[in-house]
């Protein structure tokens, strides 16, 4: 019996078939890369720390729930609501003319330890500087906190969420980037500080080293869709080879 041959366009059809691999059918392990950091956060937080408040501490936690880090929060009567933590270091905002004020520097989401979005010209004052520091305070008041102004740090009462950005070492050599998150209720007047507090919202860190985006609660995939892409792209070539046949 003579050998039958396959159409050209089946054969080609029948390699694509091969070549596309049903997304669920993927591992959600190998969606990532091996090793890649994890993202450990907690949300939905209520911690009132400010005028009205109570002195509390917050437990930064890693893999199985293991404690990483202790961030203590105080209410510090007539001027700010004091954050800070042992081997903690803030991206701060200070202020040495006419009030000698430092504390945390509030950004936006997605800010990062680099790219935090804020500048001097933001807040009152002539000698302002963005740096770090130890502390991630955010003060309130003007008679009695050392000259400050009525909301030094511009976060407003406007219930919207505020991020403050860290650094630790958790243990080990690579310092380990994260964030704080919190809303603020100014309020306005001669003497703020009277009614004024801040709520701790939340926290992320991100253990491989990454300068994490504030608020971000999930590690990306790399290359934005790693092999679900893979196999979307080899269906996508699979249908235009179909139509060409």
């Amino acid at each position: 019996m003579a050998a039958t041959t396959e159409p050209a366009s089946k054969s080609r059809l029948a390699r694509y078939r091969s070549l596309a691999v049903p997304i669920a059918a993927v591992p959600t392990m190998l969606l990532a890369t091996e090793a890649d950091a994890a993202i450990y956060s907690a949300t939905g937080l209520t911690l009132k720390i400010g005028a009205g408040g109570t002195n509390t501490s917050l437990t930064i936690t890693g893999a199985g729930g293991g404690n990483v880090g202790v961030i203590s929060l105080s209410s510090v009567a007539g001027s700010y609501a004091g954050i800070a933590g042992a081997n903690f270091t803030w991206r701060n905002l200070s202020q040495n003319s006419g009030g000698q004020w430092f504390g945390g520097l509030p950004v936006a989401a997605g800010a990062t330890w680099n790219n935090h979005g804020r500048t001097v010209g933001e807040f009152p004052g002539t000698a302002n500087g963005i740096g770090t520091g130890n502390a991630g305070d955010i003060n309130f008041g003007t008679n009695n906190a050392g000259g400050f102004n009525d909301d030094p740090q511009r976060v407003g009462n406007t219930g919207a969420t505020w991020y403050l950005l860290f650094k630790f070492k958790a243990g080990s050599a690579i310092n380990n980037y994260g964030w704080l998150s919190f809303t603020a209720n100014v309020n306005g007047g001669f003497n703020p500080v009277a009614g004024s507090y801040i709520t701790i919202t939340g926290w992320g860190w991100d253990d491989g080293g990454g300068t994490i985006g504030a608020g971000v609660t999930v590690a990306a995939v790399p290359g934005g869709t790693g092999l679900a892409g893979l196999a979307l792209g080899a269906a996508a070539l699979r249908g235009r080879r179909r139509s060409r046949a």
